[in-house]
């Protein structure tokens, strides 16, 4: 399976005791369906209040992702843009069908988000789509 924006192999490797795919050139990950949940689940990565605020915070050229939706580098198709929250900079690809597409850095402000509450980890979930 190939990253749907460097075009290159997935690596198949463990994150927060996840099986998950990561691209090595850029950082994406695909996150195959209930591997998402069970990331956020896992929270073995804590943030402190810092931590928090600096990944919810950041703004880099990734922040809203490309312009572009993703291809389901299992399907191919075009996959959906979920936003998150516009404070928080966070847009993700999902594929209804196989999985999410996680740019740079989108994994780690999903986890901020999530530890900050059960509540807000189902919300989140829910407003994703997932």
């Amino acid at each position: 399976m190939d990253c749907p924006r460097c075009a290159l192999p997935l690596v198949e490797t463990e994150y927060e005791t996840v099986s998950v795919d990561v691209c090595e050139q850029c950082w994406g990950f695909w996150l195959d369906p209930g591997e998402l949940e069970e990331v956020l689940l896992v929270g073995s990565l804590v943030f402190s209040e810092e931590e928090r605020e600096s990944v919810l915070g950041a703004r880099t050229a990734w922040d809203a992702g490309p312009e572009e939706p993703a291809a389901c580098p299992v399907c191919a198709a075009t996959m959906e843009r979920a936003s998150y929250d516009e404070s928080v900079h966070l847009v993700i690809d999902r594929c209804s069908r196989h999985g999410v597409w996680l740019d740079t850095g989108e994994i780690k402000k999903l986890q901020a988000v999530a530890e900050t509450s059960a509540d807000i980890h189902r919300m989140l979930l829910r407003k994703l789509g997932l």
